[in-house]
């Protein structure tokens, strides 16, 4: 079995070299357009860099098939590029639209009349007579920038919000333009998704989630925006973290990875996750979201067929996780990251040959039948379901009753669809501290199994989905291999000579008003 994530010697090195033939560097431009010098090395290692992300997990391919997909990702790159100036209409309401807070002021009341009534928000004989943007930094997540703005009516009336919030791409400056293009490109159709979410699930998702204003999304230029009520976190209005919240305040905003930020334990957080992410599975198997041809039409849905192994890359002859010398590449990156560079946070062990033998083992091993594995996960439809993409406590809002019984509304929607129930288990984990993982594994898939069986879904195996919890965790290792390039260019290697531990600033912080998550 470990031989299929060898490395194929001179055949991968050959491989390399065509691949490296097919792949053009994309001409840069700045904000005006205007093409910006490099030499044809920056401009290959800046391509490089982008590409990897979407060729980290495919099918090991042909260097024709290979070049096939390079130039279509670059032409998607070379498309956000030249045209996410742009206004355009978009694909959903017909309308142009804003996607930055000064645009929404510039666009003003009429345009958000506009933009209600045909998203059907706003009574037509209603209007809306004010915008301001507020001046308040929202620097949670890094797929797209936020805002909070307030509005006023002609006829204002329960149930209308007037405190608003907006979720629009990030803008391509200097420290979120890597992250403009990884998600407009790589990660899309994402926010299409999770518009799409907010507009047609609002009515049956099981799960208390924001209110819906309007959205739309541009396939010419990928710009987007979401309008939904602002939820009423009590840190969003400068109150402190210390102070006793009252029945029914919103707790937060949480950040991914800092649950030391949690009012509670961390188990009955995590717990209430699995709790309503196993009713909006359950919803789904019980028909109450919609039929299958309407949730396949508006929602994601697995990349093949189940049960298809063709369809899956299954394959017999060859390492189905990508070529074995570059993964092998990426390994001794993360190596040198874990086991020397950043080795302050990381545990002691995580520097012994004998770990870092065994890591590279199981890794390969694990790229090697990426393919299989994905498979097999996505074999029996009792195993996928619709589910929140990355349902971690940033996604999600936490208030207590009279009784000091916790709840939760969920949000964030990008890429919500039907997916394996193992691996989104462990996506809504994987932020978590890793002892309450350890601590609490079992009792977080059995609380799934049981919501999911309540709100109308079959019966799960518990040791099948607890095994397909943890082969997702080292495919979710993998990616954040894939990832250290990144944490070297927001914190460089020469930062963590004097970082002592995991909350120094410098990598604990925000950075370029954004998470580093």
């Amino acid at each position: 079995m470990g031989q299929k994530g060898q490395s194929k010697g001179d055949k991968g090195n050959s491989r390399k070299k065509q691949d490296a033939a097919a792949i053009r560097p994309t001409p840069l431009r700045d904000e005006k357009g205007t093409l910006v010098e490099e030499s044809a090395e920056e401009a290959t290692s800046r391509d490089r860099a982008n590409l990897a992300r979407v060729l980290t997990v495919v099918p090991e391919l042909s260097p024709a098939s290979l070049a096939i997909l390079s130039e279509s990702v670059k032409a998607h790159l070379r498309m956000v590029t030249e045209h996410h100036m742009k206004k355009a209409p978009g694909m959903l309401y017909g309308l142009e639209f804003p996607w930055t807070g000064p645009m929404l002021e510039d666009f003003g009341p009429s345009w958000l009349t506009e933009a209600f009534h045909r998203a059907g928000s706003l009574e037509k004989s209603n209007r809306v007579t004010q915008v301001r943007v507020e001046n308040i930094k929202v620097t949670a997540g890094n797929n797209a920038g936020k805002f909070l703005f307030n509005v006023r009516y002609a006829n204002e009336r329960a149930g209308l919000h007037t405190k608003l919030f907006a979720k629009v791409p990030f803008q391509m400056t200097k420290e979120t333009k890597q992250d403009r293009l990884s998600s407009s490109v790589l990660k899309q159709p994402m926010d299409f998704f999770e518009i799409n979410t907010y507009r047609l699930a609002e009515t049956t998702l099981p799960v208390p989630t924001p209110k819906f204003y309007y959205g739309d999304i541009s396939n010419l230029t990928s710009n987007f925006i979401l309008i939904t009520e602002r939820v009423p976190f009590v840190e969003m209005d400068g109150r402190k973290r210390s102070r006793k919240l009252k029945p029914f305040e919103v707790e937060g905003p949480y950040d991914k990875c800092k649950d030391y930020q949690l009012r509670g334990s961390a188990k009955e957080y995590y717990s209430k996750i699995m709790e309503v992410s196993g009713q909006i599975a359950g919803a789904d198997k019980s028909g109450r979201m919609g039929s299958q041809e309407f949730l396949a039409q508006s929602y994601s849905t697995p990349r093949a067929r189940l049960g298809d192994p063709q369809a899956w890359g299954v394959t017999p002859h060859a390492a189905s996780g990508g070529p074995p010398q570059a993964n092998l590449a990426k390994l001794n990156t993360a190596i040198q990251f874990f086991s020397d560079t950043a080795k302050v946070v990381f545990p002691s062990y995580a520097s012994d040959p004998a770990f870092v033998q065994k890591f590279t083992k199981t890794m390969m091993t694990f790229t090697g039948y990426f393919n299989e594995l994905e498979f097999w996960k996505h074999q029996d439809p009792a195993y996928v379901a619709l589910s929140h993409a990355n349902l971690n406590v940033d996604n999600a809002y936490f208030w207590r009753d009279e009784a000091a019984t916790l709840h939760c509304g969920v949000l964030d929607w990008g890429g919500f669809g039907a997916g394996c129930l193992g691996h989104k288990i462990w996506w809504y984990l994987n932020c978590s501290e890793w002892q309450p993982i350890q601590d609490h594994l079992g009792h977080y898939v059995d609380t799934f199994i049981s919501a999911y069986r309540d709100a109308g879904g079959p019966e799960l195996d518990r040791d099948r989905l607890l095994h397909m919890v943890k082969l997702t965790s080292l495919g979710n290792l993998y990616f954040m291999v894939s990832a250290v390039p990144d944490c070297l260019r927001q914190c460089p290697a020469k930062e963590w000579a004097t970082i002592k531990d995991r909350r120094d600033p410098r990598i604990d912080e925000n950075i370029g008003g954004k998470s580093t998550l």
